[in-house]
């Protein structure tokens, strides 16, 4: 993709981060997010409004041109755009989750020659990793090769084909360890998209599977190379970042409850959009207080509770702003009802064992604790 406007200096603070978040969430995303969802693919504009407002370098250490914003900074832009427009931050948090893996690889050169074009937005990533976590027999496979590898099998999801210039994706080495790497996606016969996958929630997220066939990639490719106890590890110290998507569903089901309450002059319907956005900075704080400290004793069992708890308060607080609306919200262009498909889609998304039974567990146990993590 094409290069927008000069990225904002790397220096600027989190404030203005946040605010230019909240303007392009404004002004951009929130007045065509129906239309967007809609869509074949999450316009090239909203991308390039990204780059232009510095965001798909947030994550990106200043040293490579990007912003180096703490991982709660780059948690609340992601609330915000979620709250805005859910397929246009799912697409963007693609990105933002390659860079900083690439920023921590091994590969300084490979640093040095992408991540300022990615920060730019000169050039857009996304990643291909899901099925790592998957038991059984490994789907992509990486056969050493001389001083090259071999990658073969099948990358199940990969989000934004067709928006992504490049992808992380990893697949297992005969001795079991994982092989991060980049490819481009335009590697020739090699790489073989299926047509996009009919999904129930965002179809303009542009996600197929890849057939990986006989793809030759080099040292200069590779991210880093990890045990599955490594991989286990970041899986959980990442498990809390897509719980901003979920609580910026929440955000955009309350904000719609209350305007509901103020065009129908309902004290009820204001108490429970009052209520929902309390339970969603209740839900942040903790969010907050767990996610970047992965080393503290009992951070995998609170992580996983506090995750499940922001996918039960999405999906709760965009069933009411539903429930509230009446017949219009099965409009397929209604914004209830596509907050209602986002926040379910955000139960899938990262999902590690753990996290399954635990959304589970607080489905069943939410009657007698609606409000409590």
């Amino acid at each position: 993709m094409s290069p927008g406007s000069p990225m904002p200096p790397a220096t600027a603070g989190s404030a203005a981060l946040i605010e230019r978040a909240r303007r392009l969430a404004t002004l951009v995303l929130a007045p065509s997010a129906n239309a967007t969802d809609q869509a074949a693919a999450v316009p090239r504009e909203h991308i390039r409004a990204l780059a232009d407002a510095g965001l798909l370098g947030i994550a990106t250490p200043a040293c490579h041109g990007g912003h180096g914003a703490p991982p709660r900074v780059a948690r609340e832009v992601l609330e915000i755009l979620a709250g805005a427009c859910g397929v246009t931050a799912f697409v963007h948090m693609q990105h933002a989750a390659a860079c900083p893996l690439i920023a921590r690889g091994d590969n300084e050169a490979l640093k040095e020659r992408v991540l300022p074009r990615f920060a730019s937005g000169e050039r857009f990533c996304t990643v291909g990793f899901s099925h790592v976590r998957r038991p059984g027999p490994p789907m992509v496979r990486v056969e050493p090769d001389g001083d090259r590898f071999r990658v073969e099998g099948t990358v199940p999801w990969l989000t934004g084909h067709g928006i992504a210039d490049d992808a992380v994706i990893a697949g297992a080495l005969p001795d079991g360890r994982l092989m991060y790497i980049l490819t481009s996606l335009e590697a020739g016969d090699s790489i073989e998209a299926s047509p996009p996958l009919r999904l129930s929630a965002m179809n303009a997220s542009a996600t197929v599977s890849l057939t990986l066939r006989d793809l030759r990639v080099g040292p200069e490719q590779v991210i880093a190379i990890l045990t599955r106890e490594q991989q286990a590890a970041r899986d959980v110290a990442g498990l809390l970042t897509p719980s901003a998507l979920s609580l910026g569903a929440a955000c955009a089901a309350a904000a719609l409850l209350a305007e509901l309450a103020e065009r129908r002059g309902s004290a009820r319907l204001a108490d429970a959009a009052r209520a929902f956005e309390d339970e969603k900075e209740a839900a942040r704080a903790e969010v907050d207080a767990w996610a970047d400290r992965p080393e503290a004793e009992g951070h995998a069992e609170h992580a996983v509770r506090v995750r499940a708890w922001c996918i039960d308060l999405g999906v709760r607080a965009a069933h009411a702003a539903v429930a509230a609306t009446g017949g219009s919200a099965n409009l397929v262009d209604h914004a209830a009802q596509r907050l209602f498909r986002e926040a379910m889609l955000y139960s899938l998304t990262a999902q590690t064992r753990d996290l399954q039974i635990a959304t589970v567990e607080r489905l069943l146990e939410r009657a007698t604790r609606p409000r409590s993590a």
